[in-house]
C-alpha cells in the first residue's frame, strides 16, 4: 500500500518549466484524460512570450535559453476530501540550457502527509531528471517540442516515498501565438514502473493552455488538463531577475483534493516571460 501511495505522486513540476512541464519545473505525475479541470489566473508578466512555469501544469514549447539557468522553489499545501493534510516543502527544480534548442534539469521535493487511516509519510521523494528538445521553431506553424522526464527511484520505499521503480514521462508540446494570445497544447504518456507486489497502470496526459496578455506585466492564463484540479493564481515580477507565483484551487472530483494552495519563486539569469 505504501508503494501505491507513492505511485499516485505529488504535483511536481518539471525542471525548466512546469516541473517545473517542465519538473513542469518537472513533469507532473500523469492521470487519465477523462477528468479534466480548468485553472485560470492573472499573472504579472510581459505579454509577448511563453509561460509554462509554476504554478501552471501545461507546458510551452520553448526550452530554457542556451547557456541560461533557472531555479524554481515551491510550497504546495493540499487537503484531500477525506480530511488529511499534505505539505510539499520544498519542491525544487534547476534547469540549464545545454544547447540552442535543448535544456536539461533535475527536480526533487519533500513531502509530509497524514492521510486519515494510513501511516504518515515524511521525507524526500524520488529525483526527477528532465529535458526538453525543440523540434520545430514557431513561424507560420506552431512550435513543437518533445519533453522527457525520468523519475529515478532514490527515495525510501519502506517509508512510502517511492515505488522503488523508475517512471518515464513522454510529452509532446505545441505552442502558437496570435498576439496577444498564446496557445499551448500538451499530449503525453507516462510509463509507470510497478513494484513486485503491485501492478500500476501507465497513464495518458492531455492539456490545453490559453494565455492572453493584458499589459506588459499582466497576463490572463487558463489551463484545461487531466489532473482534475481547478485553481486561480497570480505571478509577479519585481525589478529583479526573479518572479513570484501563487495559486489556490480544488479538484473537480468528489474523491480529489478539497483545496490546494501553492506559493513559489523562480530565479533565473534569463527569465522566460
Amino acid at each position: 500500500m505504501e508503494a501505491g501511495r507513492a505511485a499516485k505522486g505529488k504535483k511536481c513540476w518539471r525542471a525548466g518549466q512546469k516541473v517545473v512541464s517542465r519538473v513542469q519545473p518537472f513533469m507532473p505525475e500523469f492521470s487519465s484524460l477523462a477528468p479534466v479541470a480548468i485553472i485560470a489566473g492573472l499573472f504579472f508578466s510581459n505579454a509577448s512570450s511563453a509561460l509554462g512555469d509554476p504554478p501552471l501544469v501545461v507546458d510551452d514549447a520553448k526550452p530554457v535559453q542556451h547557456g541560461a539557468w533557472k531555479f524554481d522553489w515551491l510550497t504546495v499545501l493540499s487537503q484531500p476530501e477525506k480530511g488529511a493534510r499534505e505539505i510539499d516543502l520544498p519542491v525544487m527544480a534547476l534547469t540549464y540550457g545545454i544547447f540552442k534548442r535543448m535544456d536539461f534539469g533535475l527536480g526533487i521535493q519533500r513531502t509530509q502527509s497524514d492521510a486519515a487511516g494510513e501511516p504518515s509519510i515524511q521525507g524526500f521523494q524520488d529525483l526527477h531528471l528532465a529535458s526538453k528538445l525543440n523540434l520545430v521553431e514557431e513561424e507560420t506553424i506552431p512550435a513543437v517540442s518533445f519533453s522527457l522526464d525520468v523519475k529515478v527511484p532514490t527515495a525510501n520505499r519502506q517509508k512510502g516515498l517511492s515505488t522503488g521503480k523508475s517512471d518515464e514521462n513522454l510529452l509532446l508540446i505545441a505552442t502558437k501565438h496570435y498576439f496577444p494570445l498564446g496557445i499551448d497544447l500538451n499530449f503525453g504518456y507516462s510509463i509507470i514502473g510497478s513494484p513486485p507486489d503491485e501492478h500500476l497502470k501507465n497513464r495518458f496526459f492531455g492539456g490545453l493552455a490559453l494565455r492572453y496578455g493584458l499589459s506588459d506585466r499582466w497576463r490572463l492564463v487558463g489551463d484545461i488538463y487531466g489532473l482534475s484540479r481547478e485553481a486561480i493564481g497570480m505571478r509577479f515580477r519585481p525589478n529583479l531577475p526573479m518572479f513570484f507565483d501563487a495559486a489556490i484551487g480544488r479538484s473537480l472530483l468528489p474523491s480529489g483534493t478539497r483545496i490546494q494552495g501553492t506559493l513559489g519563486m523562480t530565479w533565473s539569469n534569463y527569465l522566460k516571460f
